[in-house]
């Protein structure tokens, strides 16, 4: 096991040629966006080199599991009536179910994901969602509140790594001019697990009980292991960073008819370099491609990349964002703690399908979210690259979080207020679909600005970066109705505004510094190989 700095693994830092004037790159067909990372284009078997459809699909299908995880921890609250009945059991205490998933979320990214670095993706997706599929049939089929809340954190523990493990698949099929897209639908699906659920369990719940929410979460579960073992080849990929990353002088050729095609492809997707080296392999065919495990990556330390997610915590703006994200995710899990406590009681009266039809506000407020920072995020970096002779600087993306620096805030400000008020209904949610912008809107623009500094341990940041944030929403989880019930909901909000709000404006000293921080991280030999 070796220390290297980042700079002697690849040069960039996140500053690159995004738009081509010489002439001498792999850029997208059609247009003048440079491909990064280049790909491998003798190589059939690099998941860049794949058609947009096989890799789209490839990447929903594990998204699914990243919302089936989310589903897994919202759904149960309109149920607390009746889990309360049956265990006699508080309603503090069955917060506890919701805010234990962040314990065993964050378990699953420090302790499974990275063993996706030595045995593949692939092997790890299989498994964990087996472990997923057990864990709520364990659930569903519960005698007591112990043993419910031990299957749910169990649950959790296999899906937390669904969330680094996607972002790194994210790196493994799409390039950096389609991040903040894919960050954002990669967000917009963990938040409609949270939405959709109440909605779906708040029906399911009042006609046929709160078992059947699990049920449901075992069949979708079980669909999913299908899409995921027939849908996601391993993606992991050998890429020489110093090839794929740094400038290359070469003298680019529009050969789009000699590129090889790829399956059920009419049409290359990218314009590629001129070459004389033969393919470096053979394709794999589909059914070489649905084998469990495709081996042991000999060259990857498994102790060096269970140290790697530690190390990345010097990085200033690593730890900035990691904050903003998991304050964030908080805010939205103290919202589904209290949502049905305040509007299930006087003056409003929802009953249990009324609380989960609330949700479609906060899945409203995703949607918007999702677009208005990741797609516009992607369209401002060509923009500003574009004024700046075609250079890329990951701080291009930073502008677009005003948006989440201003619905956050004012959506729990809305929240609390409004009940504590017992003003109409619609107050409080829309202070939740404001919330849910916020709640897409920060990682679509802080999870790529993050891939784009720190690419080579892009996955260590992941797993650093959402394994962090489960454990402060755990944290929080645990004591929002103590909270509550100390300083009162109004005094609660207002506390949580003044965080979002002066949290996400520090995006403002990490975009006029950003740069000189990331060439001296850069240079810092602290990462073991």
């Amino acid at each position: 096991m070796s220390f290297l700095s980042l700079h002697e693994v690849e040069n960039t830092q996140g500053t690159v040629q995004l738009i081509d004037h010489g002439g001498n790159l792999q850029v997208k067909a059609g247009t003048d966006i440079v491909l990064i990372p280049q790909p491998n284009t003798n190589d059939p078997n690099d998941p860049l080199t794949w058609p947009l459809k096989k890799r789209t699909m490839a990447y929903y299908s594990i998204l699914m599991f990243s919302g089936l995880t989310n589903f897994g921890i919202s759904g149960i609250s309109p149920g607390f009536e009746q889990l309360a009945e049956e265990f006699h059991v508080s309603i503090n205490q069955l917060t506890y179910l919701i805010s234990v998933k962040g314990l065993g979320m964050a378990m699953g990214c420090f302790t499974i994901a990275p063993f996706s670095v030595r045995y593949g993706k692939r092997p790890v997706w299989l498994c964990c969602m087996t472990g997923f599929f057990v864990c709520h049939t364990w659930a569903a089929a519960s005698k007591s509140y112990a043993s419910l809340l031990v299957a749910r954190l169990l649950a959790s523990w296999f899906g937390g790594m669904s969330e680094p493990l996607s972002l790194a698949s994210l790196n493994d099929l799409f390039f950096l001019h389609e991040r903040g897209t894919q960050n954002g639908i990669q967000a917009l699906s963990l938040s409609i697990g949270n939405a959709v659920a109440p909605i779906v369990s708040g029906f399911l719940i009042e006609s046929r009980g709160w078992r059947w929410y699990h049920w449901l979460v075992v069949i979708l579960a079980g669909v999913n292991w299908l899409l995921i073992f027939f849908l996601y080849p391993e993606t992991a990929y050998a890429r020489d960073l110093h090839r794929s990353m740094d400038a290359a002088a070469v003298t680019r050729t529009d050969v789009e008819d000699k590129a090889p095609k790829q399956e059920g492809d009419s049409k290359a997707e990218f314009v590629t370099v001129e070459t004389s080296n033969p393919a470096t392999s053979k394709r794999k065919t589909f059914i070489e491609g649905l084998k469990p495990w495709s081996g042991v990556w000999e060259e990857n330390n498994l102790l060096a990349a269970y140290i790697r997610p530690w190390v990345v915590w010097v990085y200033p703006s690593f730890v900035w964002g990691a904050l903003a994200f998991a304050l964030h995710v908080s805010v939205i899990i103290i919202l589904i703690s209290l949502l049905p406590i305040e509007l299930g009681g006087p003056p409003y009266h929802f009953s249990v399908s009324q609380l989960g039809l609330t949700y479609i506000a906060q899945l409203i407020g995703n949607l918007i979210g999702c677009y208005s920072c990741g797609y516009l995020n992607d369209v401002l970096s060509q923009w500003s690259a574009r004024r700046n002779d075609g250079i890329f600087e990951p701080e291009m993306r930073l502008p677009v979080i005003m948006i989440p620096a201003i619905f956050g805030p004012a959506g729990i400000l809305m929240f609390g207020i409004g009940v504590v008020k017992q003003v109409h209904w619609i107050v409080p949610v829309i202070g939740d679909a404001f919330l849910g912008v916020a709640l897409t809107g920060l990682p679509s623009v802080v999870q790529p600005y993050l891939m784009d500094c720190y690419y080579p341990v892009s996955m260590d940041a992941l797993i650093a970066f959402n394994g962090m944030k489960n454990f402060i929403f755990f944290g929080i989880g645990f004591a929002v109705v103590p909270w509550v019930e100390l300083n009162g909901l109004i005094a609660v909000s207002s506390i949580l505004a003044e965080m979002l709000f002066v949290v996400d404006s520090l995006a403002i000293v990490v975009h006029m510094f950003g740069k000189p921080l990331r060439v001296r991280d850069g240079k810092l030999k602290i990462f073991p190989f």
